[in-house]
């Protein structure tokens, strides 16, 4: 496999990288469950299998990245022999030192080939050389492998909001400390 380089991504690249494959497969979710009693409220997750493999779509659209991506601190491309193949997306919060992953994604044909490991990698670089202390992402409860991805690479469950994405999915948080 060639070698996957990390760049910043320019103006040009934007519409390039809205036209990936944004959908993700699944056979796995994490279903939330919530019993409430007198003066407590308890919510598991639990991972549910799946009858049959289910295609989900992005929980934001792709065509808005040409309006978001100018919100974002930083824009990161990977790319396998000069070809964009993956892009990673955040937000610096400067209060709490934290750098905010919004959007991870890689083409499908590229996947399970380590691009969105290394572009896990090159965001908590961007994060240490500012001194940032900590790294969150968010994403579906429906969306198993990229939970199953950022378990991986050390990110653990630090919370959810019902609703929160356009599309009405629960969003799950993970946070690990930058290395």
């Amino acid at each position: 496999m060639a070698e996957i380089l990390i760049r910043q991504a320019v103006s040009p690249d934007i519409e390039l990288l809205s036209r990936f494959d944004h959908t993700v497969k699944t056979e796995c979710v994490w279903q939330m469950t919530q019993n409430v009693e007198s003066g407590r409220i308890v919510t598991t997750f639990i991972e549910n299998h799946l009858p049959r493999e289910m295609r989900l779509t992005y929980p934001q659209s792709p065509d808005s990245l040409v309006e978001r991506w100018k919100n974002y601190s930083s824009v990161l491309i990977a790319c396998i022999n000069t070809v964009p193949v993956g892009y990673v997306t955040f937000s610096a919060i400067f209060a709490s030192d934290m750098l905010w992953v919004k959007d991870l994604v890689v083409d499908e044909l590229w996947r399970r080939k380590s691009v969105a490991t290394t572009l896990i990698q090159a965001a908590n670089s961007w994060g240490a050389s500012r001194h940032f202390s900590r790294m969150s992402i968010e994403m579906s409860s429906k969306n198993f492998p990229g939970i199953s991805l950022v378990k991986k690479c050390g990110f653990e469950f630090s919370g959810y909001d019902d609703n929160f994405f356009n599309n009405n999915d629960i969003a799950l948080f993970f946070s690990r400390y930058i290395k």
